[in-house]
């Protein structure tokens, strides 16, 4: 190259879409743990939908109620962009998600809060960090040391 030609360079970067978490229901009118569960559902629901990641779209809803005639076709739908494990109503409720083409059925307590929490991943694992607010309290509580003088820093992001 002279000193007269210039180079033209671009710095463009691919961004990644983010993948759709679909969050589900299988339910049962005639079913009493699903009539328990409605309002917690209900409440889980209306707190993700503020929640700014679903505002972007990020998160999509499914409901299927088992008298819906067209509830085997739904599953069919959803079961061909799966890999692996394929989506059924061994029982009701049935509540799942998909993110990244996997299926995860839920298992745990039928409350809004740990519904919302598990559907944004927000379970903390023994070696995960607490949650930010968590650790901001602790450092002004205890100067980000515990009892035995052990720091919090390992788990500062």
């Amino acid at each position: 190259m002279n000193r007269n030609t210039r180079k033209i360079t671009t710095n463009k970067t691919e961004k990644k879409k983010p993948q759709i978490v679909t969050i589900g229901l299988i339910y049962a009118n005639w079913c009493g743990h699903c009539q328990s569960l409605k309002p917690e559902w209900k409440k889980m629901k209306y707190n993700l939908m503020k929640t700014p990641t679903f505002k972007r779209g990020y998160y999509k809803f499914i409901e299927i109620e088992d008298s819906d005639k067209s509830k085997d076709l739904k599953i069919n739908s959803i079961n061909t962009h799966l890999t692996g494990e394929k989506l059924s109503a061994n029982g009701y409720p049935t509540i799942f998600k998909i993110h990244g083409g996997k299926l995860h059925y839920y298992n745990g307590n039928r409350t809004a809060i740990e519904l919302q929490n598990w559907f944004l991943n927000k379970n903390i694992q023994d070696n995960e960090a607490p949650p930010r607010g968590v650790y901001s309290l602790f450092n002004r509580m205890f100067g980000g040391k515990t009892k035995k003088n052990k720091s919090m820093k390992q788990w500062k992001k």
